[in-house]
């Protein structure tokens, strides 16, 4: 008969009573000093686009000093309504979508009525026809301030970046106007250079609308991923109620590097969102704020579950070895080690006695179920002279002690394999493996117990 023997246990129904373990798996999100900080540094953004917005719609306005007396009344009522928009936009009056949709129909209202004053002037194109030096002046007039325009929102406005392509079509359209201008065709161009004029006004008045609502949705999604980040930090070390002071649930080692993968991802969206170069549109930085920032925190509290099940579980694997020692210890046993596969409490716990009288060894074994908080354990006999029926009562005495606690552990299962000797060494047991050391104040922290044996009741399992 083998010298191992098997019980299962599903320690499901034990881990659910905990209060410790729930308290531990809730991510905390009210965390003043952070937020504040979170929110400080999105004044400062608010801030600095404040200032460079400004600078540009004052380049933009001395780019434009050139322009007719009508025109540039014009172009200073849609400035006013743009400085208007983009105040609202930075103390975040309104929602965002709602705020852009209103503003771009005022922009439209006030095309229609510019289109409907030139049309007046349109009408009397036959009448400036017959005058042909006041049709002319009116074209080149014109045609300056559609040029002025032009130059203003090549040199002065990201055009590229929001309105791609639009600025050399009106390019062409404008090299057109000149060639009907240089041929004395000035009465005939008058209709040509008023649209031509109005469609660069309106590309004006889009870029700069469009680059008030980027920055605003920028600066909205850096937020949003910046207290995903703060929150991240927060939860990175939980302090552990029931254990010694000082006993933290570090997540990451908890979750063999999930936080750290997190961290390190949305640092990166931090990162690429923050560069004034930003290569996301307005929709892609809606979906940081509407999908991605949710799916992170949804992450987030995935990992603190994961870390405070494994960290009572592996209690629990701690307090069910010092009862099965108990119970070897009342059959002649005496209690001389402890250890954790490779010195680490994420993986199996291991106890080692010794027979007082014919000195033979029983290792005990917790190990885990994969990644839930059930165990398999294992009594694992080293004797000179093996009795096969003290093993099979020694076995079952265990199994019994462990209902006692509530566990519905199953019968003891013989074991095909003879317990492996290398399994009594524990100096070697406990060896990290390479590239896989903890540093020393870490691990004094994880050795501390999590859950006290006293306080841990069960209310019974499914038998494997």
């Amino acid at each position: 008969m083998s010298g191992a023997k098997v019980i299962s246990v599903d320690a499901a129904a034990w881990r659910d009573a905990q209060a410790s373990a729930r308290d531990l798996a809730k991510v905390r999100r009210d965390m003043p000093r952070l937020l504040r900080q979170v929110e400080r540094a999105a004044r400062e953004d608010v801030e600095r686009v404040r200032r460079e917005t400004a600078a540009r719609q004052d380049g933009t306005d001395r780019a434009l000093a050139g322009l007719s007396e009508q025109a540039r009344k014009l172009e200073d009522e849609t400035g006013r309504r743009l400085r208007e928009h983009g105040r609202q936009l930075a103390e975040g009056r309104e929602r965002l979508a709602e705020q852009g949709e209103r503003f771009a129909a005022e922009i439209a209202r006030e095309r229609a009525e510019r289109r409907a004053g030139l049309a007046a002037v349109d009408a009397r194109v036959g009448e400036l026809r017959g005058e042909s030096d006041a049709a002319a002046a009116t074209a080149r007039r014109l045609f300056e301030d559609a040029r002025t325009m032009h130059d203003a929102i090549r040199d002065t406005l990201p055009h590229d970046r929001f309105a791609p392509g639009r600025l050399d079509r009106l390019a062409s359209r404008l090299t057109v106007a000149r060639g009907n201008l240089e041929a004395h065709a000035a009465g005939y161009s008058l209709s040509q250079v008023q649209d031509l004029y109005l469609d660069l006004s309106e590309l004006r008045a889009d870029v700069e609308r469009l680059a008030l609502e980027w920055e605003a949705v920028r600066a909205e999604a850096l937020a949003a991923l910046r207290t995903v980040a703060a929150t991240i930090e927060d939860n990175a070390e939980r302090p552990v109620a029931e254990a010694d002071p000082g006993t933290v649930l570090d997540v990451d080692h908890w979750t063999d590097g999930g936080l750290a993968a997190l961290r390190r991802e949305v640092a990166r969206r931090v990162e690429l969102v923050a560069d004034p170069g930003c290569p996301l549109d307005a929709a892609e930085l809606r979906a940081l704020i509407t999908e991605s920032a949710p799916e992170y925190e949804g992450r987030l509290d995935a990992l603190v579950e994961r870390a405070a099940e494994r960290i009572v579980a592996s209690q629990l694997r701690v307090n069910v070895a010092e009862q099965v020692v108990a119970v070897l210890e009342g059959q002649g046993f005496a209690w001389s080690d402890n250890t954790y596969a490779a010195g680490d409490e994420r993986r199996a716990f291991f106890s080692r006695l010794r027979h007082r009288a014919d000195g033979g060894e029983v290792v005990v074994e917790v190990a885990p179920d994969g990644d839930t908080s059930g165990f398999t354990l294992r009594i694992l006999s080293y004797e000179d002279d093996p009795d096969d029926a003290a093993r099979r009562e020694r076995s079952m005495a265990v199994s019994r002690a462990l209902r006692a606690e509530g566990l519905h552990a199953g019968d003891p299962a013989e074991d095909t394999a003879e317990p492996d000797p290398a399994l009594r060494d524990f100096a070697a047991l406990s060896r990290p493996h390479p590239g896989h050391e903890r540093p020393a104040a870490e691990r004094a922290a994880s050795e501390r117990p999590v859950v006290k044996q006293a306080e841990v009741r069960a209310r019974g399992a499914d038998e494997r």
